[in-house]
């Protein structure tokens, strides 16, 4: 039986002259011209004997034999390095390379020899048994180190160096898509040898899960296909590999015309899990202070309500008793006593019910310049005190309820005075528009067009820690009583404007006072809304596309209310089939609300960017339960015309919507 032979060699010439010496010695001879199509052979070709070449591109001399060498299926294959460094780098093949005999290569006379003693070597362990595995190597007499092999081999361990102590992991891949090259991060990123993945597809390298398919259009369409664009997988939808979280970036380059692949991994698992703790720790933590505000806010509740029901029933008690000695006087006293102690219980009820968005009982569009001069007038006649009042020569017209932005006003403008000792206040009102969402002092302000009262004490101010405890129920440092001291301030003023479909901003430093900022929603005008819609009027439809069932229908009744014609969906496949349906049939929406925060695997600006796709003219209005979502702070930077947050009221629906059609 003919002795079967693979031979591999990247020089054309040499590997036929190798070939033709061993086919004449009787061997069944294949050959290839690189490891990567010798490991291709080898799949369905066990040879008796492998020589190879050790510098070769596409899978290295020492790869194969590694690759070889791990494997059961090859375990009798004796190995045989024929290789033009045997000199310069003879300590280092004997200690690393896994081979059973190497051999220097000399003129063509001398590779003959060579190979002949190859095969007396074989035929000898196949008859004796043994293992010449690591033999001194074969270099012929007169032989000589080359200066410049001995500098090219130094700078090949000088980059092997550096990438096998990369933290990041680095595959080479072949143009359709075969793994070339395997450096030490990598296998431990992926949890593979480098013999399994010397030769095997990227697609098969692990499972690479919902990526799959994107890898696999990757290796078609920009290696294969040329297109050269790069594939990247981000930390906001990371791999998981076994324990690990794991981004990568799948890169095209070109050299001579040629086309070849890295795929570079990045072990993000630290940074994410600290990421993931410190969002659990900050959850646990907010969590925590609204356990505590609303402790707080239910024992002063308590605390008043005990208050007010100890007066009225005392005074009934008393009542009954004066009534029976027929004290008319006493009698009366008493009653308006009990009375004036319901009062205030209807009040704060009242007040109480501020925190529900249905708290507001009756609207009208008035004049921010004349309510808040009105108001600051009356307050300062009844109250006492020295007060300077701004008006900025634009005014703007608000839906309101009277009596709550009132009440709202008086609040601030009593802390005012007390934090001050009855100082002077200063009262600035403007009309401001934020072209972009902003985040001030820890308060979230989408883009719009707002009304803003400035309230600015001459106070002591308030230290960080309290700054932000301003608005909990019942946290003060007040005198507490029936009247005094029913903390609900702040608090009542941030749900009266959330109410309105506004905002209040509160920034202090300690020494310098206090501005409370109160943001209203300014409304367009009969006028102006009638000019927009005249304009608009054919397409004053919206798409809302919010997973939840809930939402989508409480949603669907406010925009109906508002005057739109709406469709409600699940996610972005359907908002995507109805937007066709809608072009098809000339009835294109003129708004898209969409929650970013809703979908699954989909990135919510790819979402957009294919909705204005199909409808140019289209405004997409990102929604969101988080404020710190990058899109919803920067909505505008990712194609986003405005964004929502959740929970909205009918005013801030109203208001941001106004803002992305009509102004």
């Amino acid at each position: 039986m003919k002795t079967k032979v693979l031979a591999v060699d990247n020089n054309p010439v040499l590997l036929q002259a190798i070939s033709t010496i061993l086919d004449q010695e009787g061997c069944e001879v294949r050959s290839a011209g690189t490891g990567l199509e010798a490991l291709e052979i080898l799949d369905g070709f066990i040879p008796d004997i492998l020589f190879t070449d050790l510098i070769m591109p596409r899978v290295s001399g020492e790869q194969l034999c590694r690759v070889v060498r791990s494997s059961a299926k090859y375990a009798d294959v004796f190995i045989v390095v024929l290789s033009a460094i045997v000199v310069e780098d003879r300590e280092r093949i004997q200690k690393e390379v896994e081979c059973d005999l190497c051999i220097a290569k000399g003129n063509l006379k001398e590779i003959r020899l060579e190979l002949q003693g190859a095969l007396e070597a074989y035929k000898h362990r196949s008859v004796n048994g043994g293992n010449p595995q690591n033999s001194s190597p074969r270099i012929p007499k007169g032989l000589k180190s080359s200066k410049v092999a001995a500098e090219l081999l130094l700078e090949q361990k000088h980059h092997k160096e550096i990438l096998s102590n990369l933290s990041e992991g680095i595959l080479e891949i072949t143009q359709d898509g075969k793994i070339v090259s395997v450096n030490t991060s990598a296998c431990q990123i992926l949890n593979r040898r480098e013999e399994m993945l010397t030769g095997a597809k990227l697609c098969k390298a692990r499972d690479w899960g919902y990526f799959e398919a994107d890898i696999n259009r990757w290796v078609e369409n920009e290696l294969l296909g040329g297109g050269l664009k790069p594939f990247h997988i981000y930390e906001d939808n990371p791999l998981s590999i076994n324990d690990r979280i794991v981004t990568a970036s799948l890169l095209p380059v070109v050299e001579n015309e040629s086309i070849f692949g890295l795929c570079i991994f990045r072990d993000i698992t630290r940074q994410f899990k600290a990421e993931q703790y410190s969002k659990e720790l900050d959850d646990a933590i907010k969590l925590a202070k609204k356990m505590d505000a609303m402790s707080c806010m239910a024992g002063g509740m308590a605390h008043d309500f005990n208050n007010l029901l100890t007066v009225i029933c005392g005074n009934l008690d008393i009542v009954s008793i004066a009534n029976k000695r027929n004290d008319f006087e006493v009698t009366m006293k008493l009653i308006e006593q009990a009375r004036k102690a319901a009062l205030i219980a209807v009040d704060l009820t009242r007040q109480i019910s501020c925190f529900s968005n249905f708290g507001i009982v009756s609207r009208k569009e008035k004049s921010l310049h004349t309510t808040v001069e009105t108001i600051a007038y009356t307050y300062f006649q009844k109250n006492g005190g020295e007060y300077d009042l701004l008006l900025n020569t634009t005014d703007c017209v608000v839906s309101m309820d009277s009596e709550e932005i009132r009440v709202a006003i008086e609040n601030v403008l009593q802390n005012a005075q007390e934090s001050s000792d009855n100082g002077k206040i200063w009262i600035n009102v403007s009309k401001v528009t934020l072209t972009k969402p902003e985040l001030i002092s820890g308060q979230y302000i989408p883009a719009g067009s707002y009304g803003k009262i400035e309230i600015k004490d001459s106070g002591k101010g308030i230290d960080k820690e309290s700054l932000f405890k301003v608005f909990d129920p019942y946290y003060s440092t007040k005198e507490r009583g029936i009247v005094k001291g029913m903390g609900l301030g702040l608090t009542i003023v941030y749900a009266t404007l959330r109410n309105h479909g506004g905002h209040i901003v509160v920034s202090s430093t300690e020494g310098h006072g206090t501005v409370v900022s109160l943001y209203l929603p300014v409304f367009l005008q009969t006028g102006e809304m009638s000019q927009g819609l005249s304009q608009a009027e054919p397409q004053r439809s919206v798409l809302l596309i919010d997973p939840d069932y809930q939402m989508r229908e409480i949603g669907t009744i406010m925009l109906t209310y508002l005057g739109f014609e709406v469709t409600g969906v699940a996610n972005s496949c359907e908002a995507t089939l109805e937007l066709q349906k809608q072009v098809h049939e000339s009835k294109p929406p003129s708004l898209v609300i969409l929650d970013i925060s809703g979908l699954n695997q989909e990135s919510p600006v790819d979402c957009c960017r294919i909705f204005k796709q199909l409808v140019p003219s289209l405004q997409v209005i990102a929604m969101s339960g988080t404020i710190l979502d990058p899109i919803i702070e920067n909505c505008q930077e990712y194609g986003f015309a405005n964004s929502l947050s959740k929970p909205y009221s009918m005013d801030s629906l109203r208001h941001i919507v106004n803002s992305v059609l009509y102004v």
